[in-house]
């Protein structure tokens, strides 16, 4: 029985180190998306989650705007490309990456946007690591429902292609004749 106290105890402590280690501090100031309904397929990461990147503003506004190389000329801020004009594509850049300024944390973690950087830094104002983005709400920042589609994006596992739904191959059907 002692034995097995001892390895629970030391389990938890090894556990709670690990944790901290990857999380110094709990995100807070966090946007709700829970009045937003939830996305449950044809999110298309092309056109969704890249056409934030690019113009979440509606005026032409968008992440790439500082998170850019700007076509190899300059280092993007953050060391995070969300280019979709570079080389690689921003999706390369995101999934299982490691943020090389926040050890420990991957931007993009599929199914899981509670341990994904990316959704941290875009929905709290203290994301446990740095600032929320976009830096100074740059442009207006970003509405409810594009923090909650990133949300979605991440939680059907980040696709790069489209995912189930009205979507097929990448192919609308909507409004042809079947």
């Amino acid at each position: 029985m002692k034995t097995a106290a001892t390895i629970a105890l030391v389990c938890t402590t090894a556990l709670s180190c690990a944790c901290g280690a990857l999380h110094a501090a709990a995100p807070s100031g966090c946007t709700s998306i829970q009045g937003v309904a939830p996305i449950f397929g044809g999110i298309q990461f092309g056109a969704a989650i890249v056409g934030i990147f690019t113009n979440y503003s509606g005026n032409g506004d968008g992440c790439a705007d500082c998170h850019t190389t700007n076509g190899g000329t300059t280092a993007p801020t953050g060391d995070l490309d969300l280019d979709p004009a570079d080389s690689p594509s921003p999706y390369r850049n995101l999934i299982n990456v490691q943020s090389p300024w926040y050890p420990g944390y991957a931007y993009v973690v599929p199914n899981h946007p509670e341990q994904s950087l990316l959704f941290m830094k875009m929905d709290c104002d203290n994301p446990g690591a740095g600032a929320r983005m976009p830096l100074d709400n740059y442009a207006g920042g970003l509405t409810v429902q594009q923090i909650a589609l990133i949300y979605d994006w991440i939680a059907e596992g980040a696709p790069a292609g489209t995912t189930d739904g009205v979507f097929r191959n990448g192919f609308d059907i909507r409004g042809f004749a079947q």
